[in-house]
């Protein structure tokens, strides 16, 4: 039987950040699992994707890739509104992509 991860045994950074509407929404990643991040309106939102992340996640990376789980105190570390001039830079970025 496999044990399956909980969101709350890792350390997350939750960040505001803007949409493709131009309001903004709550990210959520976990960290050290590069790309595990989830996307909402509400920490609630974002939160309840997390979980699905995970286990997206681990079925491309494996268990053994996941960081470290943590016991008792969960850290969760909270990170300025991405600024103008990230999103400015973000979108020059994605554009010499295309």
């Amino acid at each position: 039987m496999q044990i399956v991860p909980k969101i709350d045994d890792y350390a997350w950074q939750v960040r505001r950040v803007p949409d493709w509407t131009g309001q903004t929404e709550i990210m959520i990643e976990i960290i050290g699992a590069e790309g595990c991040v989830s996307f909402g309106y509400s920490v609630k939102e974002a939160k309840r994707g997390l979980k699905e992340a995970l286990l997206l996640w681990i079925k491309m990376y494996g268990e053994l890739a996941l960081p470290e789980a943590r016991e008792g105190a969960h850290l969760i570390y909270i990170e300025p509104e991405m600024s103008k001039e990230e999103e400015d830079y973000i979108n020059v970025e994605l554009k010499k992509l295309q």
